[in-house]
């Protein structure tokens, strides 16, 4: 099915691509969506307009995905620098502000997953706090990101799902041992001097493993 589209990137904008696919095409989606205002390729005039934004994109998904198969969202909360020093920077919740949205177009809330990384890899907040630990200016470092689990509303069990293969596929697609049991994944980040916000590969081999055949 969609052989056309194996092994294929597909450059566009995806409100548009997304309506080029049969509806329940999709067996997995992991996906993250652009830093609200906080990298140069994703600029919004508002928050909320970044918000519908994404439910548009989120509710398309959601047609395109078959039942009872999954989504899954890496985000976090952002940081929009302060215009001048007599303002002070916005904090936007959006993996919480995004939750809602999902669940009302019908995604069924399954997991959070803690993404750790390195704290030398992170950007330092606590300059400030470390010089004057001033009384309620802490501000820790965001060394954590979000993956946020869903799964397309069904009322069918998980083995339904995994029913629709053969013998062969389901023994080949057993997930091997050492994986990770908890919900905290410690993943150092991936750097690349063309994209700002690179996938570890060790993050996407993980979700593929866990959450698809």
């Amino acid at each position: 099915m969609l052989c056309y589209l194996k092994n294929v990137v597909v450059l566009g904008d995806v409100r548009n691509t997304l309506k080029e696919i049969p509806d329940e095409s999709f067996h997995l989606t992991f996906t993250s969506p652009p830093y609200y205002n906080a990298r140069d390729y994703s600029i919004y005039p508002s928050y909320k307009s970044y918000l519908s934004f994404l439910k548009e994109v989120f509710k398309l998904t959601h047609d395109k995905t078959k039942e009872g198969r999954f989504l899954i969202v890496n985000t976090s909360p952002v940081i929009v620098a302060r215009i001048s020093r007599q303002h002070s920077s916005k904090r936007h919740p959006i993996p919480f502000d995004l939750h809602h949205a999902l669940t009302a177009i019908g995604w069924e809330f399954i997991d959070d997953i803690v993404w750790v990384k390195p704290e030398a890899s992170v950007k330092n907040r606590n300059a400030g706090f470390l010089q004057h630990r001033k009384p309620l200016a802490y501000k820790p470092n965001a060394r954590t990101e979000y993956l946020m689990v869903y799964r397309k509303q069904t009322d069918k069990l998980i083995d339904w799902n995994i029913k629709q293969y053969d013998w062969q596929t389901v023994q080949s697609s057993k997930v091997a041992d050492n994986y990770e049991s908890s919900n905290v994944w410690e993943i150092d980040p991936t750097f690349n001097k063309v994209h700002s916000a690179v996938f570890p590969f060790e993050l996407c081999k993980r979700v593929i493993e866990y959450y698809s055949l």
